[in-house]
Parts: C-alpha cells; sequence; structure tokens
C-alpha cells in the first residue's frame, strides 16, 4: 500500500509527492524533494530558510532521514551553511555515522559535493534584530534565563516538518527543522534524535514528534509507539499508551506534543496533547484521489 502523511498546513509539495508515489519513484526521493520544497520556502517559520535563527542571530538547522526496511539513519545538527535535509539523506546512505553535528556535517555534505547556500532570510534576521538583539544587549545574566524569557513568534515556528511515506516496498520518514526560535546556541531538539522525534519500521509503522522536543527525547515517543505497534496493539492504542506515558513527566519543563503515527498498513492516527491550537496534518494512500488536510485529535 502506497501512503504518506506530513505535518504542515501549507499544501506545498504534497499533490507531487502523492503523484510521485503512484508513479512508482522511490519513497526517499520523494521526501527529499518534498522537505527540500518546505526547506526553500520563505514563508514557513519552522524550518529550513525561513526559520527563525538561534538568540545570537545564528542559524543552526536540524535534519534527520531514516530507512524503515533496514533501519539506517543519517541525522545532522546546527548546520550553518546548507539546508540539512540532502545532507541527513547522504548520511543515511553512507550507512557508517548516525549523526553528525555543526562543522564536521558541514565538512561531509562539501565531500558529497553540496555547496553552500543562504540559510537565514532577511526578514528572520530582522525580526531578531528587531526583538531579540535588544534584549541581548540590556541581558547581563544566564543566556539560558533569557532564552526561557523570550516569547516564540508564533505556534507555527515550534512546528518540525516530519513526514513518512509507504511506496509499496516499505516505509521511510524524513524531518527538518530550524528548531525552537531564538534557542540558546547548541540546543537540539528530538527532530535528529533517532527514537525521541522520529522512528520508522516497516514491518510494523512510524512515529514522528513536534512541538516540544525535550518532552519527546525524555519519554522517547516515537520509539515508544513504534514499540507498542511491534508488540500487536493497534496505532489508535498505540497513542493512547505513548500520551499517557508522557502524561506522567511531572517536572522540569512541560510542553505540547503532537504525536503522529501510522503503522505498516497505513493507518493513522494524530494526537496534539497539552497542544492549545488547532493542528493539521496531510494524509494520502493509492486508494484515494488526493491527499487530505485534517485536523489532529486534541487531548
Amino acid at each position: 500500500m502506497k501512503f504518506l502523511l506530513r505535518n504542515c498546513e501549507i499544501p506545498n509539495g504534497i499533490e507531487q509527492a502523492a503523484q510521485d508515489l503512484l508513479a512508482l519513484k522511490h519513497r526517499h526521493d520523494v521526501l527529499e524533494n518534498c522537505l527540500r520544497e518546505l526547506e526553500e520556502d520563505e514563508s514557513i517559520e519552522a524550518v529550513g530558510y525561513g526559520g527563525a535563527p538561534n538568540i545570537l542571530g545564528v542559524m543552526e538547522l536540524d535534519a534527520s532521514f531514516m530507512d524503515g526496511n533496514n533501519r539506517s539513519v543519517g541525522a545532522v545538527a546546527a548546520v550553518q551553511k546548507l539546508l540539512p535535509i540532502k545532507i541527513a539523506r547522504r548520511l543515511m546512505d553512507a550507512r557508517l555515522h548516525t549523526l553528525l553535528v555543526g562543522p564536521g556535517a558541514e565538512r561531509f555534505a562539501f565531500d558529497c559535493g553540496l555547496k553552500s547556500e543562504p540559510t537565514l532570510a532577511p526578514a528572520q534576521f530582522k525580526k531578531w534584530e528587531q526583538d531579540v538583539k535588544p534584549l541581548l544587549d540590556r541581558h547581563h545574566s544566564r543566556l539560558l534565563d533569557l532564552v526561557a524569557h523570550i516569547t516564540a513568534p508564533r505556534k507555527e515556528a515550534f512546528d518540525t516538518i516530519i513526514m513518512v511515506a509507504s511506496d509499496g516496498q516499505g516505509l521511510s520518514s524524513a524531518s527538518s527543522t530550524s528548531g525552537w526560535p531564538w534557542k540558546h546556541p547548541g540546543r537540539l531538539g528530538d527532530a535528529p534524535v533517532p527514537g525521541a522525534g522520529f522512528y520508522v519500521d516497516s514491518r510494523f509503522g512510524w512515529c514522528g514528534c513536534t512541538h516540544t522536543g525535550e518532552m519527546a527525547m525524555r519519554a522517547g515517543i516515537a520509539r515508544y509507539v513504534v514499540t507498542q505497534l511491534a508488540l500487536g496493539k493497534g496505532v489508535h492504542e498505540a497513542v493512547e499508551n505513548a500520551v499517557n506515558d508522557l502524561a506522567a513527566l511531572n517536572e522540569g519543563l512541560i510542553g505540547g506534543v503532537t504525536i503522529h503515527a501510522v503503522d505498516s498498513a497505513g493507518n493513522a492516527r494524530v494526537v496534539a496533547a497539552n497542544v492549545p491550537d488547532d493542528i493539521h496534518y496531510w494524509y494520502w494512500r493509492e486508494t484515494m484521489t488526493r491527499p487530505e488536510c485534517r485536523s489532529a485529535e486534541r487531548i
């Protein structure tokens, strides 16, 4: 069964992705092309060129790629000089290291023939210059305290782009994000962390998380959901159990998490836990004429 699921209300690339799967294109090419299109879109504040920089005004981008057939992973983090999804794909294909960060990830990208490119849109830099830099100039205590104080630009800025695709030969997933807006330098969320922000196994299914990555990492949500599927739980119960496990966290940073999951047959459930806003996602399977924008359950 061919199917896909992707968050992000903007429809960019989703129709083409479905068409490409029907045209027998490999799921990895479909994922890379779809996420790259979103990374290049200046209007999307959660990812790539349109994303928000860290508190010092420096862009640090994260991405991941995972093949559900052999569970190979490529993840990169804190990338400044390139949009990251292409690097993550090539690292997965190399099948040596799983996670590269910063200059090391960029060196690998250059070795693969990728070139430096703009990663911070002028509008986002101007917003940082107007809204954040004055606070930074007046702040004299720990930088982390200022990060905790600053309000994010809008809810979508926390909405990491995650996607799963089945081409009938297996499942794979990809993620890309600019991370927490105005984050502390070097902060990584769950998007590049296997088992927290993403996990896919073609035998059982996939899970991907957005919003407060610290919560997903503490609970190991993505791997937890796929393990539930492996134990014979349906996708509804698997996500329900993950939500209950997440609710047991009662200290430290407590924030909202949206859990997206599908089983190997394409049955899906998306739940926004402790997220105050309406969350939507795209879903398509080969029996449908076109992708549908659906609402996540709110808990």
